[in-house]
């Protein structure tokens, strides 16, 4: 049997789509929630619980979003008992593990929001790992971390 070129590269794509679909299951993203901010204002933040159950550090390089001007990945740092926001570049989660971006920890800085938010509304964020894996989380607006 001969198989042309697209048939070939249609081959070659799903597989491809298959492997990242296997993928997407072994990172797990739980407790997605933004925190509700007044309606003027000019920076949200971003949490969430990443699982990683590979056998391998996953690394989040970034993050996306339609609803925002701009998404970056910090960390709160405290030096001399005064707390720092930082860009961080990238956000690495042990093979095996769970780490929670919090208050006071590592967060998504959410710039400029295309509309105000309030309690219940949903946004949607695009996350991108260094290992090609790409996939939008859906985020629950909320005054409060969900239990």
């Amino acid at each position: 049997m001969k198989l042309s070129i697209p048939i070939i590269l249609g081959l070659m794509m799903s597989f491809s789509s298959a492997q990242m679909n296997a993928a997407e299951s072994k990172i797990n993203v739980s407790h997605a929630w933004v925190k509700e901010a007044p309606p003027n204002a000019e920076a949200l933040a971003g949490y969430m619980d990443l699982q990683n159950q590979t056998l391998q550090t996953q690394t989040l390089l970034r993050a996306s979003s339609a609803d925002f001007k701009s998404v970056m990945l910090h960390q709160t740092v405290t030096k001399g008992g005064m707390a720092h926001m930082n860009h961080t570049p990238l956000i690495e989660i042990k093979a095996g593990s769970t780490l929670q971006l919090i208050p006071g920890g590592y967060h998504l800085m959410l710039m400029n929001p295309k509309k105000p938010l309030r309690q219940g509304d949903q946004v949607q964020i695009t996350l991108e790992f260094q290992s090609g894996l790409v996939f939008p989380v859906i985020f629950r607006v909320s005054k409060a971390p969900p239990k």
